[in-house]
């Protein structure tokens, strides 16, 4: 980790790190960064607009930290302690689902393992648009938080449609 000294560039790792949520695993940073924003999400209300705000402050918190950060204090271009787009895609795919009536501890579980599932593995789009955003300096920060927001809407999108053939077939067999 390139932290610096700083108060400034404390004040940045501590904001990126998801308030040092990022600094807690080496090995799974991201699914632990992602775990306590479900457990955010979970203590939260249950209401899409407050958290799709949540997700908003997340994303350009750390579309701006990211900005101001990687450059100065870090040689990695995307070091695994920086989570606060996990939080950013928790928050958002919570949203969504939210929107759609979903608010149940299953739900909002569910919702952490197809985020965690679209953001590990990566699959078109999302791994084209993060590599490309990262190949220059000025839209690293992007390719960042952009990566976990698509992951975000491809894991709302499955789970309303896994949630929407589940009662489907449930009506069938009534």
């Amino acid at each position: 980790m390139g932290q610096s000294g700083s108060l400034r560039g404390k004040l940045l790792l501590f904001i990126v790190s998801f308030f040092g949520v990022g600094l807690i695993s080496r090995k799974i940073p991201g699914t632990v960064g992602s775990f306590v924003a479900t457990g955010i999400l979970l203590m939260m209300p249950k209401s899409s607009i407050l958290v799709l705000i949540c997700s908003f402050i997340s994303f350009f918190l750390g579309w701006i930290c990211c900005n101001f950060y990687i450059p100065k204090y870090e040689t990695d271009k995307d070091p695994g302690y920086i989570v606060i787009d996990e939080a950013c895609g928790i928050f958002l795919s919570g949203a969504v689902i939210y929107y759609f009536g979903y608010t149940t501890t299953f739900d909002i579980l569910l919702s952490f393992l197809l985020f965690r599932l679209f953001d590990i593995f990566k699959p078109y789009p999302i791994h084209n648009i993060e590599n490309s955003l990262k190949t220059y300096q000025n839209t690293v920060s992007l390719g960042i938080m952009l990566d976990d927001v698509i992951a975000s809407i491809f894991a709302s999108a499955t789970q309303i449609i896994l949630k929407a053939l589940a009662f489907s077939v449930f009506r069938l067999c009534q």
